[in-house]
């Protein structure tokens, strides 16, 4: 009887502890489970917000392909507009402007390659170079622009502005000389002196070597500061001149190979200046090269010549410190 309850005994106590363990494993299976679907819920609202994101790229992937597409239409566009313009190509002609120091080279050379420039800002310099372009010319489908290359020579580089005549083509000379002195308000025979020393004939035969004269269509002499001298433009053109006689008969000499001539003017005023371009132009420039609107400008410079020519009244007299 005592055996058969220790039996009864030991099944109960085996069938607790199986019962306690289908518990314990009950739960935990409950735990995993309700983490699980709390993962599942997780993953369900990534892939929600990834759905909503690849719908969002896929948009901006087809409004990317319509631009892309309107951008190719644009760029085929373009590339049959410029199939469809002229090549352009650039002609240089090359003119250098001589003189000593503070004859007023810079102000006088910027007053017709660029007339917006401030005069009251320049300052001296060994080598400046400026471009104008003179023109545009169409020809079937190549489009030419004319430039003018001015090189402006600081006086005290002479000897290297005639390194450049020996070694380039230059197809204009610009000789400058003045009056007076930077701040001069009178002539000054010294000055001028001076200058007819500096261009004597010894010196000229240099200027003028076998490759000036093969390339070189105009050669200009301008007498600057002309404001300095009384009357009217007839009579101050014949009082400077007389005074630069030496240097315009010594040039003369070589007008059988250049053409030579002799402008008298002021820079700071801009007397006469306009003529240089339209000289430098009508004597450098091929009659090919011109443009309608070059052709305007030169009827316009024209007309200021006749008006200045006849004119009577005196120039006027100088006000305080020029340009150099």
């Amino acid at each position: 009887m005592s055996l058969t309850m220790g039996i009864v005994c030991v099944l109960i106590f085996g069938l607790g502890a199986a019962l306690l363990f289908v518990v314990a494993r009950s739960q935990r299976l409950s735990e995993d489970l309700l983490a699980r679907d709390r993962h599942l819920e997780r993953l369900q609202t990534e892939q929600k917000a990834l759905s909503s994101n690849l719908l969002v790229a896929v948009d901006e992937d087809k409004k990317k392909g319509g631009w892309l597409e309107t951008l190719e239409h644009k760029v085929g566009w373009l590339e049959a507009e410029l199939a469809k313009r002229p090549r352009i190509t650039r002609k240089t002609y090359k003119i250098l402007t001589l003189g000593m120091k503070a004859t007023g080279k810079t102000s006088l050379t910027l007053k017709w390659s660029n007339p917006l420039v401030d005069l009251g800002v320049l300052e001296g310099t060994k080598i400046e170079r400026y471009e104008r372009t003179v023109s545009h010319v169409l020809d079937s489908d190549i489009m030419t622009h004319h430039v003018f290359e001015v090189g402006d020579w600081g006086g005290e580089h002479i000897v290297d502005a005639l390194h450049e005549l020996i070694v380039d083509e230059i197809n204009g000379l610009l000789i400058v000389t003045d009056l007076a002195g930077k701040d001069g308000k009178r002539v000054d025979p010294a000055r001028v002196e001076e200058q007819l020393q500096e261009f004597q004939p010894q010196t000229l035969k240099y200027f003028f070597g076998r490759k000036t004269l093969s390339s070189c269509k105009a050669v200009v002499l301008f007498i600057n500061k002309s404001d300095v001298l009384p009357g009217t433009p007839a009579e101050v053109e014949e009082a400077a001149k007389k005074l630069y006689a030496p240097l315009i008969e010594h040039l003369q000499r070589y007008s059988a190979e250049l053409d030579i001539r002799v402008f008298v003017g002021s820079a700071s005023y801009g007397h006469s200046t306009h003529l240089l371009f339209s000289h430098f132009v009508e004597r450098i420039l091929p009659k090919s090269a011109y443009d309608s609107q070059l052709l305007q400008r030169l009827n316009s410079a024209a007309s200021t010549s006749e008006a200045t020519e006849e004119k009577t009244a005196p120039l006027p007299a100088p006000r305080g410190k020029r340009a150099a």
